[in-house]
């Protein structure tokens, strides 16, 4: 199934056997899901990649020719989202110049991933229940409902069955959603994941930035697998790629890390940055001392001589 050497979280790994607990568990549902065309729930922290999960199981169903249309329910204004998702009639209402077909019915065919599926307004979770049971659309200004042929994902990093009680979530859709659910762990849960989602980012930003994949070593790993990485994936993601900016042709050490990355693990010999300019700083200043001059520090960073005397005279400038 896809490359070898993938995260078990991306769901993309011939590894089988070495995939255990929550991941494993994962792994198992996400394949059904992908096989069968109910409706989906995805559950976890932000950052977990709830919407990665999402896209490949869409990309591996029989709707995979068609559109993956994802959105974020938090994001649109609770006046505009029937408009937004269901679409509207030219002059339905002030404002309204053109028809608007509406997400819902732009996934006609496909998949539609309804992100912060707890913060819909209760009136649009009406529209979207109809959606479910009718397979029908009404958008604004429309005298009768169109028909839609769309499968729902949704996604939250909320306690849905507590949204209920509050009476801020229609019990009918919940049940209604609750069909297959996923339930993605946090980072912190699956520490045994980090090396290969390093290797997905690390390729990523390789080929991104067009330098070579940095090189981790064992203690550096060991620090990334300790970490309890509050933003998850996301967060990692990002430490890999601020690494690459600042360590271009690095072979990646626990100092670096710490004096890029500002991660630590137990008592640190020294503070963390406090900007990325510092950050920079402090890495070039390494590569100085490790290697005696600026062709050589320049060489081991992977960038330019006059780079390396740029970001010298910022220093200079600031102190």
């Amino acid at each position: 199934m896809g490359r070898a050497r993938t995260s078990a979280r991306v769901i993309e790994t011939g590894q089988r056997s070495t995939l255990s607990g929550p991941a494993a568990m994962v792994r198992v549902v996400a394949e059904r899901a992908a096989v069968v065309g109910c409706p989906l729930l995805i559950v976890g922290e932000t950052g977990v990649g709830k919407g990665v999960l999402a896209q490949w199981i869409h990309a591996n169903s029989e709707r995979r020719a068609g559109p993956f249309i994802p959105v974020n329910c938090g994001a649109i204004p609770e006046g505009l989202v029937d408009s937004q998702l269901f679409g509207h009639a030219r002059g339905a209402f002030s404002g309204a110049d053109r028809s608007h077909t509406g997400l819902v019915r732009a996934a006609e065919g496909g998949t539609l991933l309804l992100d912060e599926i707890g913060q819909l307004p209760l009136a649009c979770q009406t529209r979207l229940l109809r959606l479910m049971e009718e397979r029908e659309a009404q958008p604004v200004g429309f005298s009768r409902p169109v028909r839609v042929d769309v499968r729902i994902i949704v996604a939250t990093n909320q306690d849905l069955r507590e949204a209920v009680r509050r009476g801020t979530f229609r019990e009918d859709l919940y049940y209604r959603l609750d069909i297959i659910r996923i339930d993605l762990p946090p980072l912190r849960t699956c520490a045994q994941e980090i090396p290969d989602l390093v290797e997905i980012f690390n390729v990523e930003f390789a080929g991104l930035y067009r330098q070579s994949p940095l090189h981790f070593e064992r203690k550096a790993m060991g620090m990334l697998k300790a970490m309890r990485w509050p933003g998850n994936v996301r967060e990692l993601r990002t430490v890999v790629e601020r690494l690459h900016v600042l360590c271009s042709g690095e072979r990646i050490t626990a100092a670096h890390l710490h004096a890029v990355a500002g991660l630590s693990v137990g008592p640190a010999s020294m503070p963390p940055p406090t900007s990325m300019h510092q950050a920079r700083l402090e890495v070039v200043s390494q590569a100085l001392a490790t290697h005696g001059s600026i062709t050589g520090a320049a060489s081991a960073l992977g960038v330019h001589r006059s780079t390396v005397y740029r970001w010298l005279s910022r220093r200079a400038l600031s102190a």
